[in-house]
């Protein structure tokens, strides 16, 4: 596209219960309860009411303050959600920031990736910096270089990074976890009134995986089938089945490890 085509793209705009098809456009905003058919490129799309679009969209920017639905794939530099978004199709983005709930249906690939509300991943998390302070749930492997966590965390499949750090507050369950640091504390471990809510209802804020191998490990409230690395350090409440280490180990006495093997 040239400078002059550029220049004759017009903006649309929906308010209402109204529809369009795709096409090119400059802006795009949907006020209402707007309906696109057809795949749109933009260089900005807005929507604050409860849009669906059925195609696949290439956009500048994104934002989502309403109950957007998404029957396609997303390319976008920046995406923004704020409200409740649902994408049926795959995202891939430079930037990816949800204050609201989102749900993916296929992969997401996201260069830096914050949470601070409620995110379900369907198929893989992957990119380079991942920021999770809410809900995060993903359904296949997360491959990232940084991970973090201060939240609840649902990984079904791998986690690899270079740096894992989850601080818990809520249940969590990662399968197999692999990276070079490896740190996992229990941001709640100071807090009276949490301790008193978990003793009285059974809470379990642990994090539950079959594999954790690093170079370097710190846990605490995990309970784990393997964990393997150079140097490692079982911290408070604990419960591994192995422990396989070939530099240091460390254990303090509120945890349990049934065997500890020297490589």
């Amino acid at each position: 596209m040239n400078t002059a085509e550029k220049q004759e793209l017009h903006d649309l705009k929906i308010s209402g219960s109204g529809s369009s098809g795709g096409g090119q456009f400059n802006k795009v905003k949907i006020s209402g309860s707007g309906k696109i058919s057809g795949d749109i490129d933009c260089k900005e799309l807005k929507i604050s009411g409860s849009g669906k679009i059925n195609g696949n969209i290439k956009t500048g920017y994104m934002k989502s303050s309403g109950s957007s639905h998404i029957h396609g794939d997303l390319k976008a530099e920046k995406i923004s959600i704020s409200g409740s978004s649902k994408f049926e199709g795959s995202i891939m983005a430079a930037t990816m920031e949800v204050s609201g709930s989102s749900k993916v249906s296929e992969n997401l690939i996201c260069k830096d990736f914050k949470a601070s509300g409620s995110c379900v991943v369907q198929g893989k998390l992957q990119g380079e910096n991942v920021k999770s302070s809410g809900l995060l749930k993903v359904l296949k492997d997360c491959e990232v270089e940084t991970f973090t966590s201060h939240g609840a965390v649902t990984i079904d499949g791998l986690l690899s990074a270079d740096k894992v750090d989850i601080q818990l507050e809520h249940q969590s369950s990662i399968k197999e976890i692999g990276g070079e640091t490896i740190v996992v504390k229990n941001q709640n471990s100071t807090r009276l009134l949490k301790q008193v809510v978990n003793f009285f209802f059974q809470k379990d804020d642990h994090l539950h995986s079959d594999l954790i191998e690093g170079d370097e490990v710190y846990l605490e409230n995990t309970k784990a089938k393997l964990v393997r690395g150079k140097n490692v350090v079982i911290g408070e409440n604990c419960e591994i089945e192995t422990v396989e280490y070939s530099g240091s180990l460390d254990i303090k006495k509120e945890s349990k490890v049934q065997n500890q093997v020297k490589m």
